[in-house]
């Protein structure tokens, strides 16, 4: 047993493990960005032109560059010992910069000169043969298979994710939040249509309600809206507020002919069907917003932005309302008012959905502007009994997207949701970059 205890120690000083590992703790927090880019808590090694260089990929450990080079796992303690820029074993990030073995320098030094030839030597008298070696003492019991070292949790840092651009059916047809609401005095009263339906595609034509003593013009361009409801959120003082009108954007129509007391017009472009009852205003032209399109995301980004409010809805949880059809106006599966599908209730947006925050252009808010989604950390409480100090995650939040303002009124603002790896909803905070 003592023999085996020394051949142990044996093992971990051949090992190279001069100083001792630290734990693997939580991630390192003061993460920094270097000059090409790569965001890291290590320094830049020393002297990289002397050694061999292995530049770190997503997934690369110690013990598997060290299988990699040293042909062995169970050498990364030596390899740590080489680099010592490397704070933390356990935690290296894609980019950082590993020194495996010094580079050889090829001179033009001359060769070295031929080694003279050794004398013989004097015969001396023979010697008894030398007694076999005794075979060494073999462990009768099968040694534990080495421990590998659990794998560095890593973020994907290598290279700003590049955000797609707005496109302009984001922008003609994301809806809007209006205070005060829109008039109502020309409407789509009719479709063209031999089969008396109700709703107008594209390439189709509709009636309006007013005409040429109107000053209803051929040529001219409408959009088309549709009013949904009315949405409540929160002002930046906390207290309850009416936002104003939610309308979905329909279509763009043109006028074809204008009789006096009625116009027809045909849909150029849909997006959604036209129904009977439908609004219209005069067709104004968007400029599509477009913010720095590489923007790194990292769930650990503080909430630290100026302008700060919330989600209020989403544009697909108000699909249904305002609709001629005698349908229901609730999501589809979702009980209205019920309790554990309140967020389903509000809508749920995925990346390339369209939001409505309760910031406008009285919170100093434009176009173009680019915000953070966060949502705070739920402790199961009804589930499971948990420590006291769980409540210190009350406030915190977790960056769990972005959006873009495309539209903003008075009080609201519509945005684009441009990344969210798990969807984003109702009641989630925003806050500015």
């Amino acid at each position: 047993m003592r023999i085996l205890f020394v051949m142990l120690i044996t093992v971990s000083v051949a090992f190279g493990q001069g100083k001792p590992s630290p734990q693997q703790g939580p991630p390192p927090k003061n993460l920094t960005q270097k000059a090409d880019g790569h965001f890291t808590a290590n320094e830049d090694p020393a002297n990289p032109e002397k050694f061999e260089v292995h530049t770190v990929k997503a997934g690369d450990t110690l013990s598997a560059i060290s299988g990699q080079y040293l042909k062995n796992p169970r050498l990364w303690p030596q390899l740590w010992e080489q680099n010592e820029h490397i704070v933390n074993p356990h935690w290296i990030y894609p980019n950082d910069k590993i020194l495996i073995k010094p580079v050889t320098q090829i001179t033009e030094a001359k060769p070295p000169e031929p080694t003279p030839s050794p004398e013989p030597a004097e015969p001396v008298a023979a010697r008894e043969p030398a007694p076999p070696p005794r075979p060494a003492m073999v462990n009768p019991r099968p040694q534990a298979p080495p421990v590998q070292p659990r794998p560095a949790v890593q973020f994907d840092l290598r290279t700003p994710r590049v955000v797609p651009e707005i496109k302009a059916t984001d922008m003609y047809c994301s809806g809007f939040v209006r205070y005060p609401e829109v008039p109502e005095n020309l409407k789509v009263t009719a479709t063209y249509d031999s089969t008396a339906g109700a709703f107008g595609v594209e390439g189709q034509y509709v009636y309006m309600s007013r005409g040429a003593e109107d000053g209803i013009r051929v040529g001219t361009v409408f959009q088309v809206i549709r009013p949904t409801k009315r949405i409540e959120g929160y002002s930046q003082s906390g207290r309850e507020q009416d936002l104003g009108r939610h309308y979905l954007d329909i279509a763009q129509i043109q006028v074809v002919s204008a009789q006096p007391d009625f116009s027809m017009a045909r849909v150029v472009t849909s997006c959604e069907p036209t129904e009977i009852g439908d609004i219209m205003v005069p067709f104004q032209r968007l400029e599509a917003p477009q913010p720095p399109p590489r923007r790194p995301f990292s769930p650990m980004m503080r909430l630290a932005g100026a302008a700060q409010g919330e989600i209020v809805m989403t544009k697909n949880a108000l699909l249904n309302f305002g609709s001629a059809y005698e349908t229901g106006e609730h999501l589809p599966g979702a009980r209205p008012h019920s309790e554990s599908l309140s967020i389903v209730e509000y809508g749920v947006a995925a990346e390339g959905s369209i939001v409505y925050v309760n910031l406008g252009q009285s919170s100093g808010v434009k176009p173009g502007d680019v915000f953070l989604v966060y949502r705070g950390i739920e402790v199961p409480e009804h589930m499971f009994h948990v420590p006291r100090e769980s409540h210190r995650l009350e406030y915190e939040r977790v960056a769990i997207g972005e959006i873009v303002i495309l539209k903003v009124d008075a009080l609201a603002a519509t945005a684009l949701v441009t990344y969210s790896p798990g969807g984003v909803s109702a009641r989630d905070v925003v806050a500015r970059r």
